[in-house]
């Protein structure tokens, strides 16, 4: 996924911090779909916390591997899986 469309999809959902998880819940219009929540783990939470923080996938990246001091492979590879897990959410709204 192109960085430039990271930014967009944050409004698409509605967050909320529950302990120490957030929740995701998308949006049509502006009605929560409920049935269509999910609880962020670790990675995915900084992930989404970062997104629209960044230049380029490159850097955010770089923000996970420093974090959980794991290789940019894996990095990379939880950071494609994250963002299509929420286009394939937003596609199916």
């Amino acid at each position: 996924m192109d960085i430039s469309k990271l930014a967009k999809l944050k409004p698409q959902f509605v967050t909320r911090e529950v302990g120490n998880e957030l929740i995701l819940v998308p949006l049509t219009g502006n009605i929560a779909q409920m049935n269509k929540m999910f609880t962020l783990n670790e990675t995915a939470k900084l992930i989404w916390e970062n997104m629209d923080k960044v230049q380029d996938l490159k850097e955010l990246e770089e923000i996970i591997t420093n974090e959980f001091e794991i290789d940019a492979e894996t990095a990379s590879a939880d950071i494609a899986l994250f963002l299509n897990h929420l286009d394939a959410v937003l596609l199916n709204k």
